[in-house]
């Protein structure tokens, strides 16, 4: 008796736009697979709808405004409502230098913070920290502000900046009368806000760094501190650099607690303990104020640019860290 082998054929390749029917077909086919599809295209044409709703009403509304400066409404250094002179110039400026402040003081902290609760710290308390950390980041903006303007404002205009203008070689950063409120005590509410983030999304990342490059390290005769140093933190490089990018761009669009204690002078800092006003705080405290009209619309100007500045920074991020993944991936 013969028996006949029948060779299986192989199924027909199939190209990329029939392969993604395909599976769409497959998708549609599956009970409840069409009403999730509906659902999520629903859900993002409806987000898409309002943020071009957004961004087309605050367009509008200041198109008065960029109308009546033309460009040098984004780099005016004088204000005078009086004269409808409204810059924003001094608003950007006293915005990157209280971010920048922000992050110079948080990201060394916060990665540090992040390493020792990963890396370092026992269980028994590691546990009760990280809890603690992620309750600063409920704590509300206004609480924080009031904090920074009841309890750190005094602090700093009787010891921190009197003491900081006595550094040599800072004299430049730290020149004039230490009132309290300025653009170092603004700087260093934001670092508080923004420290729980740079916190939580660095020890993500670095407890995401595999336990071969731990123990390659340690194999090398490495300490414990050099593994973290040398293996872990640098395993966690493009983690870390994202939680400082999304860390950055709260700070830039923070408010309320930067409103009560930076000073709120409209003017452009001469240096760190000097008042000043930034986007933000521009915005809470004029828009109430402004009368119909060129004034309001240069206050939603204020908006406008801040949006602008926020999704720059978010966009460069994004690619900066594309850019990094491939790279590594290339590596790998």
């Amino acid at each position: 008796m013969s028996t006949t082998l029948l060779e299986e054929v192989p199924p027909p390749r199939l190209t990329p736009i029939e392969g993604v029917k395909e599976g769409l077909q497959r998708r549609w086919a599956r009970p409840g697979g069409r009403a999730y599809a509906v659902l999520r295209w629903t859900g993002a044409t409806v987000f898409a709808v309002i943020v071009l709703g957004l961004v087309v009403s605050l367009l509008a509304s200041s198109s008065q405004a960029f109308g009546h400066s033309g460009l040098s409404f984004l780099w005016s250094g004088t204000y005078n409502a009086t004269k409808d002179i409204y810059p924003t110039g001094i608003f950007i400026i006293g915005t990157l230098i209280t971010t920048a402040v922000a992050i110079i003081l948080a990201v060394p902290i916060g990665v540090g913070t992040a390493a020792f609760l990963s890396e370092l710290a026992p269980k028994w308390l590691a546990g009760p920290l990280s809890v603690l950390i992620d309750l600063i980041a409920a704590v509300p903006s206004i609480v924080v502000g009031l904090w920074g303007l009841l309890v750190l404002s005094p602090v700093f205009a009787r010891h921190v900046e009197p003491f900081l203008k006595k550094i040599p070689g800072l004299e430049w950063f730290f020149h004039g009368p230490a009132y309290g409120p300025s653009m170092l005590l603004a700087g260093t509410v934001l670092a508080v806000m923004i420290l729980p983030t740079i916190v939580a999304l660095s020890r993500t990342a670095l407890q995401g760094v595999a336990n071969e490059d731990r123990e390659a390290a340690r194999a090398l005769g490495a300490t414990r501190w050099q593994v973290v140093r040398t293996a872990v933190v640098p395993g966690a490089r493009t983690g870390i650099e994202a939680a400082v990018i999304l860390a950055m761009g709260r700070a830039l669009g923070e408010t309320i607690a930067v409103a009560m204690v930076i000073g709120n002078n409209n003017a452009l800092p001469h240096s760190l303990l000097a008042p000043g006003a930034t986007l933000g705080s521009a915005i809470i405290n004029n828009f109430g104020e402004a009368n119909p009209g060129l004034d309001r619309s240069s206050i939603i100007g204020l908006v406008v640019v801040l949006l602008a500045i926020t999704a720059l920074v978010n966009v460069g991020g994004q690619l900066l860290l594309r850019r990094r993944l491939r790279a590594e991936g290339a590596v790998a």
